[in-house]
Order: structure tokens, then C-alpha cells, then sequence
């Protein structure tokens, strides 16, 4: 969270004239329901289980595609398989100062981030890079925060 997959993935899914889709925007549409109230009311362990299923559908449904997924998404389940196996993934890598920095600019309405204090987010945003780097690790294409540009991914994927 706070990398900029949905800020890249826009412009990218432009420049390589395909759909662009927000994996958190289809599950708030498909559930009627925001990701927080779905969070509230069901808990983390079912939202992950909707995120799944709405991973799986985009894929199934479409072949050339952009897709910002949560920044949890890759690291639960068997997604980051799956994501490797239907596509190129790539992880715009951060670092926790950055990462803070977006996150206090975008004032989140995040479920993993409310009634947290600055410093608790920040601590939070560690703990949670430190446990899902590796997973991030496993993406075909990993680009530093200084390439984190539309263009430069564009070449990257040109064939």
C-alpha cells in the first residue's frame, strides 16, 4: 500500500492500450460494500477469501489486462503463484519512508491502518513490509522507487 499501483497502473494500462482494473474497486462494487465494512463485518480472513475469488474472476474474464492489486493480495493464499502464472507481475518497491510518507498524503481510509497513531503506522508499515518483502520479492519485474514511471514499465514489457 502506498506504492502507487493504482497511480502507475492507470497510465500504464493506457500507454499499452488494455484495461486497467483496481482489485479493491471490483470487490466494492461485486459486494456492494466497502473494503472497511467488509472488514468490520466479516473480518480479515473472508475479505481475503472475496479477494481471491475476484482475482481468479478478472483473470478468467479478460487476457491482456493492468491490474493494481492490494498490497496484501500476493501474499495470501497461493496468489502470487497464480499472479506469476497468468501474467507479469511487478512490484514497485518502496521504502517504509516512502511508503509513510504516500500513506500520510493520501489520508487512507485503510482497514489495517485505522485508530493508529503516527508512529504506530509507521512501526506497522515495517512490520508489515518486513513480512510481505519476501512474497513481493517473488514478482518478475521489481523497480526501485526512482523508476516508478508509466514509461519505464512500458518499455520493460515491450516485446
Amino acid at each position: 500500500m502506498g506504492c502507487g499501483k493504482t497511480a502507475y497502473g492507470k497510465p500504464l494500462s493506457e500507454l499499452l492500450n488494455v484495461d486497467f482494473f483496481d482489485l479493491d474497486y471490483y470487490i466494492e462494487k461485486k459486494y456492494n460494500r466497502s473494503i472497511a465494512t467488509i472488514f468490520t463485518q466479516e473480518g480479515e480472513k473472508k475479505f481475503r477469501e472475496y479477494e481471491q475469488k475476484a482475482l481468479h474472476e478478472i483473470t478468467a474474464g479478460n487476457h491482456n489486462f493492468v491490474l493494481a492489486t492490494g498490497g496484501g493480495t500476493p501474499c495470501f493464499g497461493n496468489n502470487m503463484e497464480f499472479i506469476n502464472a497468468n501474467g507479469t507481475s511487478i512490484y514497485l518497491k518502496c521504502t517504509v519512508d516512502e511508503l509513510y510518507e504516500n500513506i500520510l498524503l493520501s489520508n487512507p481510509e485503510r482497514p489495517l491502518l485505522q485508530g493508529k497513531s503516527n508512529n504506530e503506522l509507521y512501526e506497522h508499515i515495517k512490520r508489515l513490509l518486513s513480512i510481505r518483502e519476501p512474497v513481493y520479492e517473488q514478482a518478475e519485474i521489481i523497480l526501485t522507487s526512482e523508476n516508478h514511471n508509466p514509461e519505464k514499465i512500458f518499455e520493460l514489457l515491450k516485446p
